[in-house]
């Protein structure tokens, strides 16, 4: 798909990409809750990832034809209703793609939604660690824009299961399961979307199943806490670290004044008490961890 005009990108083909990538989650969901064993081996990433898209997409109204209004809606579902670390992080890629779809969209400007969707993931988690879906976000923004979007996205398509595969020798716990990372192989399907989706390419990334299952003992906090706080962007400020004291793995998605937060703690009523002194609290959820 040799491009030298102005645009590459269009809102029919963003929404055909978006559906395209729920679909490949769908095939894929349990593969991926397989190779769920960072931060822990809950196997539900697949799961997260899956249900965030699902209501991503059920934000959207149909009369909305414009690429940014449309990006923004799936952005604000996702933030919304974000399930897991997983989804909290994917529904912030998303929302830092979002921030740059004002068409035209040329390749440069592709460069620069992937640059912004890198950086806005990476700063929803305030622990980040290699060789996860950050990772794999970095390896899309850091391809070199061409002005053939076919080759272009070639090199994205490359670079990302490059990265995928690389994830396995980032994180001891992946090494010793012997898979790559689980939100790696998320943000590598959306990028396969992308490529079916312009016609770059119609041979999907193929998720390969564990080799062996060994039980993973799991030592860590022994909750998934995750509520919607209503507050400005200090109260954000200092409910992150407030949380810092009480738990870890913690990721926050969304925008003033409505942030989703997430956090594995042993103690999920001591994080809703401490949270509910400084904003308002609503939709809290609990997750036994390590069962």
């Amino acid at each position: 798909m040799a491009n030298t005009g102005i645009e590459v990108m269009d809102a029919p083909r963003f929404l055909q990409a978006m559906a395209t990538f729920l679909d490949l989650l769908g095939e894929n969901e349990e593969l991926i809750n397989d190779l769920n064993v960072y931060p822990v081996p809950d196997s539900d990433t697949g799961s997260n990832s899956s249900g965030t898209m699902k209501a991503a997409l059920a934000n959207l109204d149909p009369a909305d034809t414009d690429l940014f209004q449309i990006a923004e809606l799936i952005a604000t579902g996702a933030s919304s209703a974000a399930r897991g670390n997983s989804g909290v992080i994917l529904a912030q890629y998303l929302s830092g793609l979002a921030g740059e779809m004002k068409q035209p969209i040329t390749t440069a400007q592709w460069a620069k939604a992937l640059q912004a969707g890198s950086s806005s993931a990476r700063a929803a988690v305030l622990t980040p660690a290699e060789g996860t879906m950050l990772t794999v976000a970095d390896a899309a923004a850091d391809v070199a824009p061409d002005q053939d979007f076919a080759i272009y996205y070639s090199n994205i398509q490359s670079a990302v299961r490059s990265a995928l595969a690389r994830t396995q020798e980032l994180l001891p716990e992946l090494r010793a399961a012997q898979v790559v990372d689980a939100g790696g192989a998320v943000i590598a399907l959306m990028h396969e979307a992308f490529a079916i989706t312009l016609g770059v390419s119609s041979k999907t990334l193929v998720i390969n199943p564990r080799s062996h299952v060994t039980k993973i003992n799991y030592s860590g906090p022994a909750f998934e806490v995750m509520f919607t706080a209503t507050c400005d962007n200090a109260t954000r400020t200092l409910l992150e670290s407030q949380l810092q004291t009480l738990g870890d793995s913690i990721a926050i998605a969304g925008a003033a004044p409505n942030f989703t937060f997430h956090v594995h703690c042993d103690d999920p009523k001591t994080v809703l008490v401490q949270s509910e002194m400084l904003a308002e609290i609503s939709d809290f959820r609990i997750t036994e961890l390590g069962s």
